[in-house]
């Protein structure tokens, strides 16, 4: 019912004519690049630089622009019927005014599945009346405040950055359910339109709502580029959970990235949007879970203010849990394998990075990193996975896919010392292992098939005589190295 108000309101809205208002009351060895972002993305992401307009303290409505630093409060009669000199040159525009806006703000109790409820519509449409202005950076928000059981403030916008091109037309369309007399968590939908004269541009649109009962909620979402777009967002504040779903009316590629500042804090970026998606997230110490009720082919990057770490889904599933210490345990639970999972604790260049795939079913890995130390898979076979970690001159890194349940190395890089590596006599395909401390101690593995069977190699001496005991095969080309005291000594090359 609610997202069928909002499809009429955004009707009513086109056909309503500009002036009118209605007003109801992870440092590497190997160089390589270790970000997270999807190695064809073209572009840089920019960040929406929105004013600090204080619109809680404005009373009745008030349009609030921001033209290349010049900044300004237009009450809303006279936004509507003059229009809005943005950049105070009277030689801009239609008779020196840039912009011209319609706004809508109407309070409604509707009757829903749950009963009666109390809604907030919000509309706002820019016309802009020149080129002059056209790709200056540019901010306009609609701001005021409603009464109905307690005051509703409310904000609601677009930005469109210096060098992007202002959209000749946008309409923005939200509607807010703080469903008042009702144990239910608030929904908020948001939908913008714009119109460019070349193609589609970049464009921010800011959604902020406060009341006294239900506390505050800012949403911003950048649109990569801006298209005809409904999205929800219901944020389920006592759990630490989050829904959204979009709805697209195009196929154009597409990314978003969306931030959503509240009692709980989170950044998504979406990449690769379908048509139509929905999901939601959990989050706990530690703990995260995403469910969605199908499965898509974008990509899915999640900051949240609680967690040290970032993280990213590529080829999004039904069903993700994953719950991560970085002291030394990771477990996850996937439902497709085509799904690769990466935690990291930067967006760029991490230090730490953590990522798997080829997964049906659950997985848990183990570690302790130092000189004395090991690392311990557990999971279904097939299972692709890369771990990457540095601290000062500890670096440490394995990558893998494994064709077997179980999986252990294990060492003690002292005088004497040993390395212990086990696969249940299941092959390891592309196995890569690279431990070092400083240049004194290290261990590395690289081959293209090993397989072992409780195989140890052992040393006494600081002038190492090896023995081995248990089984160790491999096909194709092999390293296998130890340092010790800054030597490295080959048992396989």
């Amino acid at each position: 019912m609610i997202r069928k108000l909002a499809v009429v309101f955004i009707a009513f809205l086109v056909i309503l004519p500009v002036g009118n208002v209605l007003n109801l009351s992870i440092k590497s060895h190997e160089n390589e690049d270790n970000n997270i972002e999807k190695e064809n993305t073209h572009f840089q992401l920019r960040i929406s630089k929105w004013s600090d307009w204080d619109w809680k303290n404005q009373m009745g409505f008030y349009i609030h622009t921001k033209y290349d630093g010049i900044e300004k409060d237009t009450p809303v009669l006279q936004s509507i019927f003059s229009g809005i000199d943005v950049d105070d040159d009277p030689s801009t525009g239609v008779n020196g005014k840039d912009v011209k806006v319609s706004i809508i703000a109407l309070p409604l109790i509707q009757q829903t599945d749950v009963g009666f409820v109390f809604t907030l519509s919000l509309a706002l449409k820019v016309i802009r009346l020149g080129d002059e202005i056209k790709n200056g950076e540019f901010e306009i928000t609609f701001g005021g405040s409603i009464t109905f059981n307690g005051v509703h403030h409310f904000k609601i916008g677009y930005y469109s950055a210096d060098g992007e091109e202002i959209p000749r037309e946008l309409r923005e369309v939200v509607t807010i359910v703080p469903y008042i007399f009702y144990d239910k968590d608030p929904e908020f939908y948001i939908n913008i339109e714009p119109v460019f004269d070349n193609g589609n541009e970049n464009v921010s649109a800011i959604l902020a709502y406060s009341n006294a009962n239900f506390g505050d909620h800012t949403i911003i979402i950048d649109y990569f580029p801006a298209l005809d777009t409904m999205i929800k967002v219901t944020p389920s504040i006592g759990i630490n959970k989050f829904g959204f779903s979009i709805e697209r009316y195009t196929d154009i590629e597409q990314t978003i990235r969306m931030r959503y500042i509240g009692e709980m804090a989170i950044n998504l970026t979406i990449e690769d949007i379908p048509r139509e998606m929905a999901f939601s997230l959990s989050f706990a110490e530690n703990y995260f879970e995403y469910e969605a009720s199908d499965e898509f082919n974008a990509s899915l990057i999640i900051e949240y203010r609680e967690m040290e770490f970032v993280m990213k889904i590529e080829y999004l599933p039904r069903h993700l849990i994953a719950q991560f210490d970085p002291e030394g345990y990771f477990y996850i639970n996937v439902d497709e394998r085509k799904t690769k999972f990466i935690v990291a604790n930067a967006l760029e260049n991490p230090t730490m990075y953590f990522s798997v795939t080829n997964l049906t079913g659950e997985s848990i890995v183990r570690w302790n990193i130092g000189g004395e130390g090991y690392l311990t898979i557990d999971g279904f076979t097939g299972l692709q996975i890369e771990i990457k970690f540095e601290m000062g001159e500890v670096y440490f890194k394995i990558y893998s896919i494994l064709q077997t349940e179980h999986f252990k190395i294990s060492w003690n890089l002292s005088i004497p010392g040993y390395v212990f590596i086990d696969s249940n006599n299941e092959w390891l395909s592309f196995y890569s292992f690279n431990f070092t401390i400083g240049d004194v101690f290290g261990i590395l593995i690289e081959a293209n098939f090993i397989r072992a069977n409780n195989y140890r190699v052992e040393w006494q001496t600081s002038t190492p005589f090896f023995t081995t005991d248990g089984e160790f095969d491999f096909v194709g080309n092999i390293t296998f190295a130890i340092m010790l005291n800054g030597t490295w000594y080959y048992l396989f090359s």
